[in-house]
């Protein structure tokens, strides 16, 4: 044969191979297409149809498999575990193929393949929540708590998603604060935190204490508003002593000051407002009132450099009680209160004042310095003596305003209020 013959033929063995290869990619082309148009209406028929035109793809058995094992008028869970069996033949390094298969091992009563399985998909995620959740509900099921903890606190540390429904798991399973603390809640401060404002929410106060020591033996740093809740929490349940313990580790880690030393025995944290208003614990706190401006100022002062300022808009004949702070007293203990007070056009015959009341009774304690209206002519001391009764050990001094009951009743204008003390009279 000539080297002219020869051309068309050697042509011909390219050409054909080539043919053959571009129309069996073609036709691989359009089995997989057609195979996710049939999935994308994923019922048993067409997801078995995907399959057909698609066995290697994984994704397609494992669908299937979840719609013989959880649809209800197809259910089969012998079909549903082959699938899932073909899934992690296809892709052994998928944990979600894995943990598809335990569970449908578990559903026939299969519990040592299942959890062979289980055993598998966590090797392959040991730290990725999602996969530890379902592998910490199987061991809780089978009644292992110490292994379901294991996977619950990898779930912990990694997310905030499952907080309440483990932590409220964990104490129907254990009931047990020490297990549970040292076994389930990782030793960082966020999880101990939202595990601490758990406690706390559920009056759990005992167990709240332990986790608090942890966190402060720990020496892990934190900003002091994380503790705010677990002291509300206090507050507001009538636990006023030990919010204060609380409040006083805050002072003994050096996160906030408490109250300042002059003059002797002032029992007023920041009385001078020379540092932030803190918004929590024993600090000064401001509870918002439309229209209402509450904060430090420079422009003003009765000792250097700050004051705080209350702004009234004008528009309401307002009952306000809503900058204060917390203070802890002893029952049956004669107190005087003393603090100076600047006015700017201060309108209405009801005008700012300080008061003093019991948190959690008024009845038994509520008093009043005098009113000042208009505007004043440089700072106005004002005071007020009282005497705690037996029942009182929490008061909170701030500023108020009561409603006035003439015509004319909006009141507008400013008020500054600087070196608020609280002393024991007599300790």
């Amino acid at each position: 044969m000539s080297q002219g013959d020869r051309r068309p033929f050697v042509c011909l063995l390219v050409l054909v191979p080539a043919a053959v290869a571009l129309g069996l990619a073609a036709l691989w082309i359009a089995r997989t297409y057609l195979a996710y148009r049939a999935s994308l209406h994923p019922t048993v028929g067409n997801v078995a149809i995907a399959v057909r035109l698609d066995p290697g793809n994984a994704n397609y058995h494992l669908e299937l498999g979840s719609l013989y094992e959880y649809t209800v008028t197809e259910a089969h869970p012998r079909r549903a575990i082959q699938q899932f069996r073909e899934a992690v033949r296809l892709d052994p390094w998928s944990p979600q193929a894995w943990l598809d298969l335990s569970a449908a091992l578990e559903l026939q009563g299969d519990v040592a393949d299942a959890t062979m399985a289980l055993e598998r998909a966590d090797y392959l995620a040991p730290d990725i929540p999602v996969y530890q959740w379902p592998i910490g509900n199987f061991y809780l099921l089978q009644g292992n708590t110490s292994e379901a903890f294991r996977h619950f606190r990898t779930v912990l540390r990694g997310t905030t998603n499952y907080d309440g429904i483990i932590f409220s798991m964990a104490w129907k399973a254990s009931n047990n604060p020490a297990e549970i603390l040292n076994q389930l809640i990782p030793r960082n401060v966020s999880a101990e935190f939202r595990y601490l404002d758990f406690l706390s929410g559920q009056k759990r106060f005992h167990s709240a204490r332990e986790v608090w020591r942890r966190i402060l033996n720990a020496r892990e740093d934190f900003p002091a508003p994380a503790a705010a809740p677990y002291m509300d929490s206090l507050i507001f349940s009538h636990h006023p002593t030990q919010a204060y313990r609380v409040w006083t580790d805050l002072i003994d880690r050096g996160l906030v000051k408490g109250p300042s030393p002059h003059p002797r025995g002032n029992l007023i944290t920041d009385s001078r407002f020379e540092r932030p208003l803190l918004g929590f614990g024993f600090g000064w706190r401001v509870d918002p009132v439309p229209g209402v401006y509450v904060g430090r100022d420079t422009s003003q002062f009765h000792s250097p450099s700050h004051s705080a300022l209350i702004q009234f808009p004008g528009k309401q004949n307002l009952d306000y009680h809503q900058f204060y702070q917390f203070v802890l007293l002893s029952p049956n203990h004669a107190y005087h209160l003393e603090a100076f007070l600047k006015t700017d056009h201060i309108t209405t015959d009801s005008g700012p004042r300080m008061e003093v009341h019991d948190f959690y009774n008024p009845r038994l304690l509520d008093q009043f310095s005098k009113n000042l209206t208009g505007t004043s002519d440089g700072w106005i001391p004002v005071s007020l003596n009282f005497r705690t009764g037996p029942k009182t050990n929490l008061v909170a001094v701030g500023v108020a305003r009561l409603p006035s009951q003439k015509l004319n009743n909006k009141i507008a204008g400013r008020v500054w209020v600087d070196d608020v003390t609280l002393n024991p009279v007599n300790p």
